[in-house]
């Protein structure tokens, strides 16, 4: 009994120490923790084997392209035309078209999959992206779920969005995911064959 008193004594006694000292170092301490935590994120070996895959309903959204009014953006690059990408964001979850450079009227022909939440939107944000410092926004642009459930329901063609007035669109599509790009084992086979390579490698 006297020694696990003693115990908590002494546990008692560190508490009060720490938090005497720890005004002193509050901000060098919140900065060491949070940069502990995002190398932590970044080097999280484990995740392969730790994070689920996901099964629920997916699917498919196109960004085809942006079209910008050139005087409103003329300031983003002084010597050249900006460098463009495309963000998708739903549901918690973002995708990233790859970048086109030096064009007020980018062309990307990028889609991906996406986990699908009937009741969530999806926003749009147009970015001029810079090697030295961090990235612009130009404009953002939103489809609701309402609107988004339309677009894969009735298979609606490809919507173009106003990414702020006098800034420019940009033109998107969501339907539902194709049946060869779900996962199974059917489904790869059955994208071989409408490939040719299953017969190609049979000699046929």
């Amino acid at each position: 009994m006297y020694k696990q008193l003693s115990s908590y004594l002494c546990l008692a006694a560190i508490v009060s120490t720490v938090t005497a000292f720890a005004p002193l170092h509050s901000q060098a301490s919140s900065t060491a923790l949070f940069g502990f935590t995002d190398t932590v994120k970044q080097w999280n070996f484990l995740a392969p084997w730790t994070d689920r895959p996901y099964k629920g309903p997916e699917c498919v959204v196109e960004i085809i392209g942006v079209d910008l009014n050139e005087k409103s953006n003329s300031n983003f690059d002084r010597f050249s035309k900006p460098d463009i990408s495309v963000e998708v964001s739903h549901n918690k979850r973002t995708r990233k078209t790859q970048t086109e450079g030096n064009s007020f009227t980018p062309r990307y022909l990028w889609s991906a999959k996406m986990p699908y939440r009937s009741n969530r939107g999806f926003a749009f944000t147009v970015y001029e992206n810079n090697v030295v410092k961090g990235d612009d926004i130009m404009g953002r642009a939103y489809i609701s779920a309402e609107d988004a459930k339309e677009m894969i329901d009735e298979k609606l063609p490809a919507k173009l969005l106003s990414i702020g007035e006098g800034i420019g669109v940009v033109k998107v599509q969501i339907y539902a995911t194709p049946q060869y790009l779900k996962e199974g084992d059917s489904d790869k086979i059955q994208l071989l064959e409408e490939t040719g390579y299953i017969n190609a490698s049979k000699g046929e």
